[in-house]
């Protein structure tokens, strides 16, 4: 097992500096070809984030691990509220956008409902799954619409120091390529570690698709808002929770049921769906009416995500 370990660990560093490098290659030939920065913010920056979530994802359905691809998803929405918010809150109390409350949690509460219905038969089908991707459109296109500062803030995360591409387009294709082939590498590792471990501990491939997988695809979401709540960048660390969980809900799992369909066991409805939707209507009491997260409400949220972990585990063998 501890060699599984070793593979997963060196996938997730693959994973990781695959999706950045990919980014920072794709940022570059966007801007070649004259693409506006906030577009490449609401897209490309957007897909670069969630690379490894959706790597792990479609690798997984295709190789038949359905558990670790649905468990990375519901295990990274849960991790991101209760353990990510959770120590960016203790770390500092977090100031809340009102946007995040009329705009993006809406929609996240929405994006959550969305999933449950699809997956009550038992199955995320690939209309579903188009579907939740329509709705990602949506999402992107309406957001710097409906709030400009979305935009302004997509555009500043692109992080390029001018409008000048690193480098050549070659040299930009070329790390387009490295990134791929790096994510490729990272997910089948993680994948085949992942489902190793759990025959050899006697688990399902869902308990370390949640417990193990989802913590290290979170890994940008952790470090960003450890970060920015050391720095005191608040909307930043609560932005980047609730755009995550967007995203892995309408993009990763949307594409994933749309490449390869993704079976959603009716026993998931008795604890882990049920903490999925928890994970995003506690952002409701949470942050109104008064805008803030305080250190108390972040130690509970950690209570909360070893809560998770435990019956999880208990749960481990069904």
């Amino acid at each position: 097992m501890l060699l599984d370990l070793i593979r997963i660990a060196i996938g997730t560093v693959a994973l990781l500096g695959g999706a950045y490098v990919l980014l920072r290659g794709a940022v570059g030939i966007a801007l070649t070809f004259g693409i506006s920065r906030v577009v490449i913010g609401a897209t490309i920056v957007a897909f670069g984030t969630s690379a490894p979530e959706l790597v792990v994802t479609v690798t997984a359905g295709i190789r038949g691990s359905s558990g670790v691809a649905l468990g990375n998803v519901l295990g990274s929405n849960v991790a991101n509220v209760f353990l990510v918010l959770g120590l960016a809150a203790v770390i500092n109390p977090m100031l809340v956008h009102v946007r995040l409350i009329r705009w993006e949690i809406p929609v996240l509460l929405g994006a959550t409902a969305a999933t449950l219905i699809f997956a009550a038969n038992g199955l995320l089908s690939r209309i579903d799954g188009a579907i939740m991707l329509a709705g990602l459109a949506a999402f992107t296109i309406l957001s710097p619409r409906l709030f400009p500062e979305t935009a302004a803030a997509a555009e500043a995360e692109a992080d390029l120091p001018s409008d000048e591409p690193p480098g050549g387009l070659m040299t930009q294709a070329m790390m387009v390529i490295a990134g791929l082939v790096a994510l490729a590498v990272g997910a089948d590792q993680i994948v085949n570690g992942a489902t190793s471990i759990a025959e050899s501990v006697g688990v399902s491939e869902f308990v370390i698709g949640v417990l193990i997988v989802a913590v290290g695809t979170s890994l940008p979401e952790i470090a960003t808002s450890v970060v920015a709540a050391i720095r005191r960048e608040h909307e930043i660390a609560v932005a980047n929770v609730v755009g995550s969980n967007i995203f892995n809900l309408l993009s990763v799992l949307g594409a994933g049921a749309v490449i390869t369909q993704v079976p959603v066991p009716g026993i998931l409805y008795r604890f882990e769906m049920p903490a999925l939707i928890v994970s995003s209507v506690i952002l409701v009491p949470l942050v109104w009416p008064r805008y803030r997260v305080s250190r108390l409400a972040g130690a509970l949220l950690l209570a909360g995500y070893a809560t998770f972990v435990v019956v999880t585990l208990v749960r481990g063998g069904s």
